[in-house]
């Protein structure tokens, strides 16, 4: 798969014709599985190179019309989901103001005609783009002719009667039902970053830990302990994390532990690969640090039993 980066190395690509698709795609959750797979196959069909068009970052950080978003993948998150797919390209635009401000019917023609030889387009039922997010399926199918590609609609997937959304699973995953989150998703949320210093608190308990810089607007979910896998160095070490703050010691800044089970190596400053494979419980405050003692050794049990060690 290859990886273009902005609107100048793109216009020193070739392109001979290509099937395109344009989006967010948040979460490459399942309803946009399906629509990517529609484009490979369609790209099959058409003898052409299969393209997604996406942002970085995401709209709403730049535009900022619907409030604060938290995304649920990093660029490099995204980019390994596209991987597993098999696509051809990817093309990862900067979201700007300027790249906001253009009219949808010259974002189709300067970027997916000009730049890309777009000659069939995939479009997603509920998606827009362009200045105001005027962009939507009539204005594709209006210009369709004029600039010589076909097209098609790909409808939604459901989830309990109600479109999979990534609105649906940030709510799902920050408040609500993890495993439902992780249903709409079709995979485990992952969390990456580099391993920082901690504060050593596990470690005096007996349970140490490593910390978690996950990045700025990364979505973190709900509060409380999960069975979890770790990847490190291509390594992957099962144990248990903790999302939140340190209750039982008045200290209320969230923060990402991870307990690896049987783990003694030195990682500070390495890349980590968090996967939260099962929510066990929420945040506790106990009244001392015995008691947190007591707790952790019990949600070890729990989490051994979880993962089959």
């Amino acid at each position: 798969m290859k990886v273009i980066y902005g609107k100048c190395a793109l216009e020193k690509e070739k392109i001979p014709c290509s099937t395109v698709t344009v989006g967010t795609f948040d979460g490459v959750h399942k309803g946009h599985v399906v629509l990517l797979n529609r484009l490979i196959k369609s790209s099959h069909e058409n003898n052409s190179v299969s393209i997604v068009v996406t942002f970085d970052p995401h709209p709403q950080m730049v535009l900022g019309v619907k409030g604060k978003i938290e995304i649920l993948n990093t660029t490099e998150e995204k980019l390994d989901h596209f991987k597993k797919l098999r696509l051809n390209m990817v093309v990862i635009l900067e979201f700007n103001q300027q790249l906001a401000s253009l009219e949808p019917g010259d974002f189709i023609k300067r970027i997916l005609i000009d730049n890309l030889n777009m000659k069939h387009f995939v479009v997603g039922y509920d998606h827009s783009f362009g200045k105001g997010r005027a962009g939507n399926y009539e204005l594709v199918k209006s210009l369709a002719e004029e600039y010589d590609y076909s097209y098609e609609v790909v409808g939604p997937v459901s989830n309990g009667g109600v479109p999979v959304k990534s609105s649906r699973i940030r709510r799902e995953l920050k408040t609500g039902d993890y495993e439902k989150a992780l249903d709409m998703l079709g995979y485990r949320y992952i969390l990456t970053g580099d391993i920082i210093k901690g504060r050593g608190i596990g470690k005096k308990m007996g349970f140490p830990t490593i910390n978690i810089n996950t990045p700025p607007g990364k979505l973190l979910p709900k509060e409380g302990v999960y069975a979890a896998t770790v990847a490190i160095d291509n390594t992957v070490f099962p144990g248990m994390a903790y999302i939140g703050g340190r209750l039982t010691f008045g200290d209320e800044t969230i923060s990402v532990e991870v307990n690896l089970f049987n783990f003694t190596k030195d990682v500070l400053g390495k890349k980590a690969k968090l996967t939260l494979e099962q929510y066990t419980r929420a945040p506790m405050k106990f009244d001392s640090a015995e008691d947190l003692k007591l707790a952790l050794a019990k949600d070890e049990r729990q989490v051994k039993n979880i993962l089959h060690i």
